[in-house]
């Protein structure tokens, strides 16, 4: 029996496959392993395509340090909160934890978190909040209109979380441009992936930029003299960058191919909204387990994205209202395969299973 995984980040496309393996080729045979032009163009090419540029973005070690390079880089108070969703995998709080902040949880409902639910986390925090932390979760967009308006008659800076929604749009903007930061991840499992771990962070304001840029390199201004503090090594590798730059011409047509993919199934099953760039397809199911066990036996992996909320992780000691909207969805999610690479017939395979058991 065919088992159909629910993500394969090392199957890949014959010519893209091929204009990776060039592109690695390449810095492997150039005399810049650290930093370099491999760098600075996937900046400018990337951060072009998300409607910035390369000034503005910058190529970090991983979507963890995208987040805590956002923080630092707004300047946001050690020892300051920030609002966090409360089913977005317990990432951004992480990362808030990483740079001395404290999150506080929003409840979400499946399109995200809204203005009330954010004054509700606001209202329950110990100490000042200096920032909204919005993730774009499984490749659909958190509507901002309210929210934006909300925090910024708060005073409050907004970070957007783009690692599960590289190419989504809305009215033609991509995710990330309405906020004062927004992350990504190119985790070999994303939309846009790399051979291993990367990230980059997009600061709107061009000096909190530099001074993210900076921060990535032990906070250097000029080699070998720590101008500014909370500085790491998180410097994107040119061979990922590399492989960035051959895969990025290709992500539009992927994520047009996990979108058909996920409408199929939305045919068949109850989904969480499968719009924008499908980075997830999350059928909801009142039994779960049974269901896992029913589809693994026709040959069929699932996931559950994610299982627990961020005020149910004590290592992440994060604050928060109550989230009953989170809390009633979480048992009921779980995740199908959906990435470019399936088969007809493999996404044939879901689809029957599906249809024999719902």
């Amino acid at each position: 029996m065919t088992v159909v995984p629910v993500a394969a980040p090392t199957r890949m496309a014959a010519d893209e496959r091929a204009a990776v393996r060039r592109a690695v080729a390449d810095v492997v045979d150039s005399d810049r392993w650290i930093g370099g032009p491999q760098v600075t163009g996937f900046e400018d090419e990337f951060g072009r395509y998300v409607g910035a540029d390369g000034a503005r973005t910058v190529g970090v070690g991983n979507g963890t340090d995208a987040l805590v390079l956002a923080f630092l880089g707004l300047g946001l108070r050690t020892g300051s909160a920030v609002l966090v969703g409360a089913d977005d995998g317990g990432y951004s709080a992480t990362a808030a934890r990483v740079a001395g902040l404290v999150p506080v949880a929003m409840d979400t409902g499946p399109l995200g978190p809204t203005a009330a639910t954010a004054a509700e986390a606001l209202a329950a925090a110990p100490v000042p909040v200096g920032a909204v932390v919005v993730t774009h979760l499984r490749g659909t967009a958190v509507p901002l209109d309210g929210l934006d308006a909300w925090r910024r008659a708060e005073g409050l800076l907004l970070v957007e979380d783009c690692a599960q929604a590289h190419g989504l749009r809305v009215d033609g903007a991509h995710v990330g441009t309405t906020g004062d930061a927004a992350t990504f991840s190119f985790y070999p499992t994303k939309n846009l992936g790399a051979l291993g771990d990367a990230g980059a962070v997009v600061l709107a304001d061009p000096e909190r930029a530099a001074r993210a840029r900076s921060l990535r390199e032990y906070g250097w201004e000029r080699r070998y003299h720590v101008e500014h503090p909370g500085g790491r090594n998180s410097r994107l590798d040119p061979l990922q960058a590399a492989a960035l730059r051959a895969r990025l011409p290709y992500l539009d047509a992927r994520n047009a191919r996990r979108g058909a993919i996920a409408a199929r199934y939305a045919e068949l099953v109850e989904m969480l909204p499968p719009t924008g760039v499908c980075h997830h397809a999350v059928m909801l199911t009142d039994r779960r387990e049974a269901l896992q066990s029913e589809l693994a036996e026709r040959g069929v992996e699932t996931a559950v994205h994610y299982p627990s909320l961020v005020t149910e992780m004590p290592g992440l000691a994060a604050y928060g209202a109550s989230t009953p909207l989170a809390r009633e969805r979480q048992p009921r999610i779980l995740t199908l395969p959906c990435f470019p690479e399936l088969t007809d017939a493999e996404v044939d395979q879901v689809c029957a299973a599906l249809a024999e058991l719902s």
